[in-house]
């Protein structure tokens, strides 16, 4: 299976790491002819502004929301998330694909770059929040909520998209995994092993 991580800039190395952890093969996507050979995809976090900036020299998001629409299990992190809210405040929306919307920099700069607890469907476990994202409000009743850190929606999906405003990638840890491994499998939001 060949895993796509946008690699405009961003944390898309440490995804390639959790994808060749688990036996899968990354393929950092740079180029629009880069996507006609994957069975998933991520959006890393990073910077979308900056993101957005670079797809203006590759038009690669429209390709990107394209195949997302198509149904392609699609994993976004922090920014990635950014990207494909419905609704962005603090910011504008760039290729709408789960019916939530987003507030940029929710808990402040860079230096309140923070760890914290999060439930992630039945586990707890600290994960690191960079410059992050809220889930401010849930759009549609095909969303699920998935993770929370202190009562405040971190993770929700939608059919073949899982949205997270954490970083789960720089722990890697077993259940993290696991669930990157099923998702990826069966394409869409796996609750149990």
């Amino acid at each position: 299976m060949k895993v796509g991580i946008l690699s405009f800039q961003g944390s898309f190395l440490d995804h390639s790491k959790s994808i060749s952890e688990i036996g899968f093969n990354p393929l950092l996507i740079k180029q629009s002819k880069d996507l006609d050979f994957i069975d998933a995809l991520i959006l890393p976090g990073g910077e979308s502004t900056a993101m957005k900036k670079i797809n203006e020299f590759s038009g690669l998001l429209s390709k990107l929301d394209q195949i997302i629409k198509d149904g392609i299990p699609t994993l976004t992190t922090c920014a990635g998330t950014i990207l494909l809210a419905k609704e962005v405040i603090g910011g504008e929306e760039t290729i709408p694909n789960i019916d939530i919307e987003i507030t940029r920099n929710a808990y402040g700069r860079q230096t309140e770059s923070f760890e914290g607890n999060v439930k992630f469907f039945e586990n707890e476990d600290i994960y690191c929040f960079i410059r992050a994202p809220k889930i401010s409000k849930i759009l549609s009743d095909e969303v699920d909520i998935i993770a929370e850190h202190n009562d405040e929606i971190v993770g929700a999906a939608q059919k073949n998209v899982v949205a997270l405003t954490f970083h789960p990638e720089l722990n890697n840890d077993e259940y993290y995994l696991n669930w990157l491994y099923d998702f990826i499998l069966e394409g869409k939001n796996v609750r149990s092993f």
